[in-house]
Formats: C-alpha cells, structure tokens, sequence
C-alpha cells in the first residue's frame, strides 16, 4: 500500500486547499458537511466554557457525565433502539461490542469484505469466526443450519455498505435468517446513518426492520460530521458491553465539546430530511449518469462512487482532468481496495448542481 498521504486544508464546506492551490473536493465522509455547520460549532463552545474538555476520568470511575448519558439518549432515541454507548471512535466501539459479547455467541458469521475493526475485534475477543462470502444470505443459512444444538448462538455481522463499489447489503434476509434461527444480526452503520431511510435513520428504515435480534454500531463523524463511535441495540445487550467491555472501561471519557457536537448533529439530521433526500437523489442520478456511460456501479443511493479504469493511461488522464479543472483527484489507497488504488469520490448534500456538473465533465473528457 502507497504510504504517501497528502496534506489537505479544508477551506471551505465544498473546497480544500492543496499545496497552496484551492481545490473543489468530492472526497472524505462528510456526506452533510456538518463539521462547517454554525450550531454544531457554537454548541462545542458554549459547552466547553460551561463544562471544560474533559470530565477527567473513566466512565466507570469518576469521568461520567450527564452530557455522555443524553448523548446516548439521542442515539437511542435516533435509532428508535432501547439503549446506547457512547465510545471513543467508531473502530473502537466494534471492538468493545465483541469483547463484551464474547460469551454471548458460539459462532460469528463475518462478510469477507468487512472493515479490519471487525477482524480485529473478534480477534481481541477471541470470538469463532466464520467468512461469508460478500453479501451471500444463502451461504450463511446453509451454515446455521449445520451449527451443533448446544453451539447454536449466532451472530451476523456486517457493514450497512461496505467493499470498493459500497452496495447496500442484504440486511432484510440477514434479519430474517436471524429471527428463524434465533441468532442476533449487527450492522456497522458507519456509512449508512445519516444517509440511508426516508429520514436517515440507516439500513433498519431503509428496509423496514424491526428491533428484534438487532444491534447497530456506528460512528458520528460521517454523516454527522462529528467524531466518537456508539453501539444501539437492547438493554441486555448495551448493559453487557458496559460491563464486560475492557475498551469502553479503560478508556478516558469522551470529551464534553464533542458530546454537545454529536447532539446537535442528531438534532440537525432529525429535523432536515431534506437534506437526506438531497444526498440520495444525488447520488442515484449519478451513478445512472456514469452507468449509463459504461461504468459499473450499483444504483444505490449511497454518495461514495469509485471510479476504476483499464489502463493506467485513463487513470492518469483523469487525474490531469481533475487538477486541470480545479477538482481534487481523489485517489486512495485502502484496506479491502484495489492494491494498485482508486478514485473513490464522496458527494455530498452540500455540493451543488454545478460542482457535479464539472466533476461529471472532467469524467467525460477523460473517457
């Protein structure tokens, strides 16, 4: 994998600035550009003059505070689940999910594309783990059946979208495999809250899944333009990682700034769906513009569109289009990518018809 990362300044919501020249940008996570918006920024100060940065301890010791207990209200009451906890990152809240399950499952069933927090976190917790193939319903079937009556707990693991060209994953038969053998299904959300469901409330709204043998983690710096990771679910689930999760329990509290961040967020995102719509009939009128010119791309209302050529002359000749046009080339190299990298842009709410209109040039010209 290519080492060399580029330092990028953003500028403002829509452009950064790279080696001293301003670019228009379709790259990162920030689908609503919340991290720009002006409440979010007044509530991290107001609550940093009133309560300081941190509360100066663990959560299990002296370091919780009211503002951690309402933020996981929020993201409960968000995601129309029983409970929340609130954890350092969204790596960081996979991993402390598998080690306070640890006990609760013989048998965890992991999408040969999931992001490496996943390996890792069953690894720490020493979890049996078993690769499904990307997206294969059948095959994770065909397995739970053959689980022996007294190793028959359970449980599906998968991101909302996840690999290179971030399809939305079949989380309808993955519940339904769950409910039928009652097993438990866990979706990442970290690309799919804030983005996918008539309100953005993720892969549960968009296919319209109950509660039932169901827990989410996630992160609040995609969609929500924030920072820290969060796990929802039941109360006998939440309640078991609190307790049992080393990573949630040696960690330094979250600071109090980005609790009032993470707040609003869920407060903004709750009352503007408008700018979920937005996002998604961007996104699907996109890639049916790029479908339609020879690309192979799911039509999913996702913003984050790879872009793969043949040959490395194409790869350039896109690259010269884009720093020609003042469009930032975002070409990535990342785990579970091509070795050799891609594009990968991000569009986002805040974009408007005109910048995708010079992206989608920039694209034409270099075919």
């Amino acid at each position: 994998m290519n080492k060399s990362v580029p330092v990028l300044q953003a500028v403002d919501p829509t452009h950064v600035d790279y080696d001293g020249n301003v670019y228009l940008f379709f790259g990162g996570y920030d689908y609503h550009r919340l991290s720009w918006h002006p409440e979010i920024m007044n509530a991290m100060d107001e609550a940093s003059r009133i309560y300081g940065i941190n509360s100066g301890g663990s959560r299990c010791t002296t370091g919780n505070h009211p503002l951690h207990l309402k933020l996981e209200r929020d993201l409960a009451h968000f995601f129309n689940l029983e409970d929340a906890l609130l954890l350092p990152t969204g790596y960081l809240a996979n991993i402390a999910l598998f080690q306070g399950l640890r006990h609760d499952f013989d048998m965890v069933f992991i999408d040969e594309k999931c992001h490496p927090c996943i390996w890792n976190g069953t690894a720490v917790a020493r979890m049996n783990t078993m690769i499904y193939p990307h997206m294969d319903a059948d095959y994770i079937e065909k397995e739970v059946k053959k689980l022996p009556s007294d190793k028959n707990r359970f449980l599906i693991v998968t991101e909302g979208t996840g690999s290179v060209y971030s399809p939305i994953v079949p989380a309808d038969r993955y519940a339904q495999i769950a409910k039928e053998y009652k097993g438990m299904l866990l979706v990442d959300e970290a690309h799919t809250a804030g983005v996918l469901g008539y309100t953005g409330r993720g892969i549960r709204e968009h296919f319209k899944l109950c509660s039932d043998h169901y827990l989410i983690s996630g992160t609040l710096s995609k969609a929500f333009g924030t920072y820290g990771g969060y796990i929802a679910g039941g109360k006998r689930w939440i309640e078991s990682i609190r307790c049992a999760a080393h990573v949630y329990q040696g960690s330094s509290a979250f600071p109090l700034p980005l609790c009032a961040a993470g707040m609003k967020a869920i407060d903004i995102i709750d009352r503007s769906p408008e700018k979920v719509h937005t996002l998604q009939d961007m996104s699907l009128k996109v890639k049916q513009y790029l479908s339609e010119k020879g690309f192979s791309l799911p039509l999913t209302p996702t913003p984050t569109i790879p872009v793969l050529f043949d040959t490395p002359e194409q790869t350039a000749k896109l690259k010269k289009n884009l720093q020609d046009a003042r469009i930032y080339p975002t070409y990535i190299f990342y785990p579970g990518g091509p070795k050799e990298g891609y594009f990968r842009f991000a569009l986002s709410s805040a974009h408007s018809q005109e910048d995708i209109n010079a992206f989608l040039e920039c694209i034409d010209r270099s075919l």
